[in-house]
């Protein structure tokens, strides 16, 4: 039978690419279908809706952009599904929804597993990708041949809300390192210090870091092509910041870049990469530094 793959967006066309050319054969849907052309075109069989992929499937994938979107598309999924069929879900939600979906597919005896993913395109199609992987054994074992054919390592957890959590944290440390980097390369650039000057001085040093190096040179640039949403993150930041508040765990610094984010939204910024979250300080500086040094 066909893996059934939901949501051809940036990171899910790249993963299910991975699938296809380890020997899978795909059955695919997505809200827009002009996303889903290339893979129609090389014989993945295409559905008119998520329950449709899951009457042909033994297990589905999804990655999808927002808990709401996911809920919907579970639903469908579920209704699909012969028994012990398997949902693997590698978006960023909450934890609670996770925990409700893994309830749902029980008491239809089906699997949910949450596999949400840290890295980007790059690590997708290199297979690199970090998977945190949350269910029962049994499910999983059936499905770890397909996870290692897009990542290269995988944390287990026993229950689907930890590897929920486990990626809201990760992209917390997201957030808050871009914050702390354009924070900066702006202060940087007011006291009249060349910005690559501070790129190559965290490079060697301690504080090295390749997320650094990579946005810190892709904003010395202006290149703003999008790897991960403004919009995107700034969901995630709002998902870390609902799950602290919901087990009384202090998010003081995630609410100070939430409201980063949120005036990057503002500002139109919403579908650039979240590097350019670093205009939002610009614009608070209101005025441009064209002094700068180097390092000798």
């Amino acid at each position: 039978m066909p893996v059934g793959f939901v949501g051809l967006g940036l990171m899910g066309a790249a993963m299910a690419d991975r699938l296809e050319k380890a020997g899978y054969r795909l059955a695919i849907y997505n809200r827009t279908k002009s996303k889903a052309q290339r893979f129609i075109t090389r014989g993945a069989v295409w559905c008119d809706s998520p329950r449709a992929v899951a009457e042909q499937c033994d297990v589905v994938f999804t990655m999808i952009s927002t808990p709401a979107v996911l809920e919907i598309v579970a639903k469908e999924i579920r209704a699909g599904l012969k028994q012990g069929g398997i949902h693997v879900d590698c978006s960023t939600v909450s934890p609670d929804v996770t925990r409700s979906l893994e309830q749902a597919y029980d008491r239809a005896g089906c699997h949910f597993l949450h596999a949400p993913v840290l890295g980007s395109v790059p690590q997708v199609v290199e297979g690199s990708l970090l998977f945190f992987v949350g269910g029962k054994d049994e499910p999983f074992r059936r499905v770890e041949p397909m996870l290692k054919t897009i990542g290269s390592t995988m944390w287990r957890f026993e229950r689907v809300e930890q590897a929920t959590t486990v990626k809201l944290i990760c992209n917390s440390f997201i957030a808050g390192m871009i914050g702390v980097l354009t924070q900066a390369l702006v202060f940087a650039k007011q006291a009249g210090i060349e910005q690559r000057a501070i790129v190559d001085i965290i490079g060697h040093s301690a504080m090295r870091a390749p997320m650094y190096e990579t946005k810190g040179n892709q904003i010395i640039a202006r290149n703003f092509t999008p790897r991960f949403f403004v919009e995107h993150l700034l969901k995630d930041v709002n998902l870390f910041i609902e799950a602290g508040k919901s087990i009384h765990a202090p998010v003081v610094l995630a609410e100070v870049i939430q409201r980063l984010f949120s005036r990057a939204i503002e500002m139109g910024l919403a579908q650039e990469d979240y590097s350019a979250v670093v205009k939002v300080l610009e614009e608070m500086t209101g005025t441009q530094n064209a002094k700068t040094s180097s390092r000798t």
